[in-house]
């Protein structure tokens, strides 16, 4: 941003810090007759203030609103982002019980997640038997994950350790193959669905983007 002093030369010049605060109190500051200083020292006392809190809207199909911090907002629109986040269950012996009425199988492999204390999404519970394996390993990198995060400092740098092992993670963006996602499903009850889906142009074009990418590089 750029400031001009009118409690001196009319030059103008490079604001740091409270520049941004600072524009935004600087009409207020000219209408009331106050030097571009007063505007500076107005904007940093604001940014010193609490966040105000916001309204919030969670949910998609069934929606509801409440007050809290911007921080609360911005996590709630994450968690409503599907191809950001999926869903996972967390059984109880209860829930099992009661599944056992209408879905045995389905109950078998809920015993399963449970039992290994695994979150578990209800597509992925269809493939656990399978599966399995790559989801411990996932649950181990991930409390990994949480706990370099958690050692982060505050203020920063924001960024994981360069030795944290992800490769079982799934979904990941960039991933090169269907674990963990919902084709996965597809591909395990109707085999080559998802080629058989794809016709014509659309087909080649994954492979033309990728050859072109490399090309670039």
């Amino acid at each position: 941003f750029w400031l001009k002093r009118r409690d001196g030369p009319q030059r103008e010049g490079p604001a740091f810090g409270c520049a941004s605060a600072a524009c935004r109190f600087a009409p207020l500051a000219r209408a009331a007759g106050l030097p571009g200083r007063m505007a500076l020292r107005m904007g940093c006392r604001r940014l010193g203030e609490k966040v105000p809190d916001v309204f919030v809207q969670f949910g998609l199909e069934q929606q509801f609103r409440f007050i809290s911090h911007p921080g609360v907002m911005t996590v709630s629109k994450l968690l409503e982002m599907r191809h950001f986040v999926r869903m996972r269950a967390t059984f109880t012996q209860e829930n099992i019980e009661k599944m056992k009425a209408f879905d045995p199988e389905l109950a078998r492999k809920a015993q399963i997640a449970y039992d290994n204390k695994l979150p578990v999404n209800f597509q992925q519970l269809e493939l656990i038997e399978e599966s399995l394996p790559r989801l411990l390993d996932e649950k181990k990198q991930l409390e990994a994950a949480r706990g370099a995060t958690a050692k982060l400092p505050v203020g920063g740098p924001y960024m994981l350790p360069k030795d944290l092992d992800l490769g079982q993670v799934r979904p990941v963006p960039g991933q090169k193959d269907i674990q963990g996602t919902p084709l996965e499903v597809m591909e395990a009850f109707y085999p080559g669905a998802y080629d058989r889906q794809i016709t014509g142009p659309a087909k080649e074009a994954p492979k033309k983007i990728t050859e072109g990418v490399a090309g670039k590089k």
